[in-house]
């Protein structure tokens, strides 16, 4: 299952990985459009501003320092204007009878124990101060500031509204910040950190995600970016400004995923742009390596038993990768799905890698 993206960016840190060579974890960019006609704060997201703004679609399970699926379908649209920052988010819910909605009153610092969500803005990307604001199916208006890593939740302010309508298979919630709330208004082409966090519990258990791969409001320095106006196509200058939000929290090496490429910032500073068909295949490649290792290493198995059983667990990986290189021939590499197809062939190499390593095993043993 490989999601469709369109404008949203993917970045990413290289960063150490347990079991394989060192992976980058994944930080997005979304493109925060000028909007002409500003939407009507309602909660139905049916104006037509709403419909012309890419979709933020790519989230991650909450609280995981790795990619894993999101339990939850989330979609959002962001724009702006001279008045402020505004936000539709979709929250697609099998059980909307059974979402959980309890608090009404202002300022209650138990709002995230509803069905929720949170939003968090540093117009200064060192993640050390941030703006949060929660709000649930009531409608209900929760926000709490961190300044210099101390978090103030008696923080108030007033502009910012929500309205919240519900369907049958989802509820809706609109959002709008006042550049006068955020203290900070921003010019065409600026970047701000940012992350969307979803609660949800409707099945009777807490279920989380986040836009931005492990972001939280305790873990600022791993919140997303907010490009103000139009990133695509992605010059020089618009990679200066992404190297300037970025750098100070992520470190030099990152990697900016778009359509069909991949730009990677080195440790020197430069940028290496890359067709993102010949980054997966790579990966692709890699893992038929090792289900051939993985074969070469079971053959040589002599106990009947394990071998058999060896066999089959090759058979039904090698099914799995036959499947993974079909789609690395299809349009999911078109988008940001090129990302999540190599992050399967990745794990798949990974199993292959193991498999071949516990025949090696049985055959030292068996040489004993």
């Amino acid at each position: 299952m490989h999601r469709k993206i369109l404008t949203t960016l993917l970045i990413l840190p290289l960063v150490p990985s347990v079991g394989r060579a060192a992976e980058p974890t994944i930080v997005s960019v979304y493109e925060c459009r000028k909007c002409e006609a500003p939407p009507k704060i309602d909660g139905r997201l049916d104006d037509a501003t709403w419909k012309e703004l890419p979709a933020m679609e790519d989230f991650f399970q909450y609280w995981k320092a790795t990619p894993q699926p999101p339990p939850l379908r989330t979609a959002a649209r962001l724009c702006y204007d001279n008045a402020g920052l505004y936000m539709g988010v979709t929250l697609f819910e099998e059980r909307v009878g059974k979402i959980k909605a309890t608090i009404k009153n202002r300022d209650n610092p138990l709002t995230w124990t509803d069905d929720c969500i949170e939003v968090m803005i540093d117009p200064h990307n060192k993640a050390e101060s941030y703006m949060k604001f929660v709000t649930n199916p009531l409608e209900a208006r929760y926000e709490e500031k961190m300044t210099n890593g101390n978090l103030d939740s008696s923080w108030n302010v007033e502009g910012w509204k929500v309205a919240v309508s519900k369907a049958s298979d989802a509820w809706f919630i609109e959002f709008f910040a006042p550049w006068g709330d955020l203290g900070v208004t921003p010019q065409d082409g600026d970047v701000w950190s940012f992350d969307l966090v979803r609660y949800g519990y409707s099945t009777g258990s807490f279920r989380g995600v986040s836009w931005s791969l492990g972001g939280s409001g305790a873990a600022p320095k791993s919140f997303g970016y907010l490009y103000f106006g139009r990133v695509m196509p992605l010059d020089q200058q618009k990679l200066n400004k992404l190297e300037q939000a970025i750098i100070p929290t992520k470190g030099q090496l990152f990697r900016v995923l778009l359509p069909r490429l991949v730009f990677t910032h080195t440790a020197t500073g430069e940028w290496e742009k890359r067709p993102m068909a010949d980054w997966v295949r790579d990966a692709c490649d890699s893992a038929s390596t090792s289900a051939t290792d993985a074969a070469e290493a079971v053959v040589a198995v002599t106990d009947a038993k394990e071998k058999n059983r060896l066999e089959s667990e090759l058979d039904k990986r090698k099914s799995r990768l036959s499947h993974l290189l079909a789609d690395a021939k299809g349009p999911a590499l078109g988008d940001a799905g090129g990302f999540w197809l190599r992050e399967d062939v990745l794990k798949l190499k990974k199993e292959l890698d193991e498999l071949r390593w516990e025949a090696l095993v049985m055959g030292l043993v068996a040489a004993q």
